[in-house]
């Protein structure tokens, strides 16, 4: 395993041992599971953020961004109603490739490794206490690079793993089988063979109510969401069809169920750039969404993020002026776009009260800003040091 800068993981209690002993079926990692359909400049970015009822989380990558063997991903946690963020980046794996977290009902949190350089293997790392104690386990498999790879049911008995397996491959666990095994019908989802979708690819995971399993993919057909839900051992295509002229193939870039209504961040071909598009799942089992937000040729999605309560919050990239971030709260809203990040933002994240923080990163050094309603000037509310030891890896 690759160094890293920091000590061995502590244990963290044996509820979660259980769940950390729990191996991937061992097989030959390919190419990132990821759709081919929306353009190519936009994929869903691992600097992301995440806020449920238990506290918020964000994943920043911090060093020589330029250079990806001192490139590190760092966690960061704050407690609701809190007023800083912590670095609770598990300690004792490389994490040179980036990021991915879930969390269930209970706040239990995963945190998966995504294998980078020569590793075939993403290490796992999980907490009930928001980060103070770690368990280890290792998947043998290298998983999807996306924010929404690893999905948790309540308790943490029920998990699905997205992994790299050809266009990608759904796998499934229990805490009774102790080991994670492919979902049942996963040949329709790896074949494409859904006629209302074409499917190009799997993108993101989730385990929506009652720990219902969901899978995000790209859609060749024209603006169709893919979005499938298993029922027995088949999938089922629930994703809308998206209201928005002009949009051609799609790609879910988020899909989430754990800060409250599952929610889906969706991405369409569209002449002269692309259109985004924030879904919300009723508890009737039906989809609704946000006007398209345009976005040109080329400008990237550099962070998304998921708030309790289901609010979404994309970082766009740079322009003439500088980067953009833009807001939806409820179905049939628009797009809001706030003042205009610091320079550096890596990452944004909701933290509380409806306000967002934006994580500007200098190296090693982060600097975190809070925009609060309504306001339109970020106010710097937290300097950090990350001990980064570069060249470590």
């Amino acid at each position: 395993m690759i160094g890293r800068r920091r000590s061995a993981l502590r244990l963290a209690p044996p509820c979660l041992v259980g769940l950390a002993a729990m191996v991937l079926l061992a097989g030959t990692p390919a190419a990132p599971a990821s759709a081919a359909g929306g353009p190519p400049y936009l994929h869903a970015p691992l600097a992301s953020a995440l806020s449920t009822p238990q506290g918020s989380w964000a994943v920043v990558a911090m060093g020589d961004l330029g250079q990806l063997t001192n490139t590190f991903w760092e966690l960061f946690f704050r407690a609701p109603g809190g007023t800083s963020w912590k670095l609770v980046t598990p300690p004792g794996v490389a994490d040179n490739g980036g990021l991915t977290v879930a969390i269930d009902a209970s706040g239990t949190t995963t945190v998966g490794f995504e294998a980078s350089q020569r590793l075939r293997s993403s290490p796992l790392a999980l907490s009930s206490d928001d980060g103070s104690n770690w368990g280890p386990a290792l998947v043998p498999t290298a998983l999807a690079v996306s924010p929404d790879a690893l999905a948790l049911g309540s308790g943490g008995h029920t998990a699905l793993a997205l992994v790299r397996r050809g266009s990608g491959e759904v796998l499934q666990s229990t805490a009774q089988q102790m080991a994670w095994t492919p979902t049942p019908g996963a040949s329709m989802l790896r074949d494409g063979s859904s006629p209302a979708c074409r499917i190009d690819g799997l993108t993101a995971v989730a385990l929506g109510a009652g720990s219902v399993p969901m899978v995000g993919t790209g859609c060749r057909r024209a603006g169709q969401v893919g979005v499938f839900v298993r029922t027995g051992s088949r999938w089922k295509l629930t994703g809308p069809v998206l209201h928005a002229a002009g949009i051609g193939a799609t790609s879910v870039l988020r899909l989430d169920s754990s800060g409250g209504p599952s929610t889906a961040l969706v991405v369409g071909a569209r002449r002269g750039g692309a259109a985004v598009v924030a879904l919300w799942l009723s508890a009737t089992g039906t989809w609704s969404q946000s006007p398209a937000l345009s976005v040109g040729a080329g400008r990237p999605v550099l962070s998304s993020a998921v708030a309790d309560g289901g609010e979404q919050v994309v970082l766009l990239g740079q322009r003439p002026s500088g980067a953009e971030v833009e807001t939806v709260a409820v179905p049939g809203l628009r797009w809001t776009r706030v003042a205009d990040p610091p320079p550096g933002t890596r990452t944004v994240a909701p933290s509380g009260n409806g306000s967002i923080a934006a994580f500007a990163v200098h190296g090693s050094e982060l600097r975190v800003f809070t925009l609060s309603p309504g306001a339109h000037v970020w106010a710097l509310t937290q300097r950090m040091s990350v001990d980064i030891a570069y060249g470590s890896s």
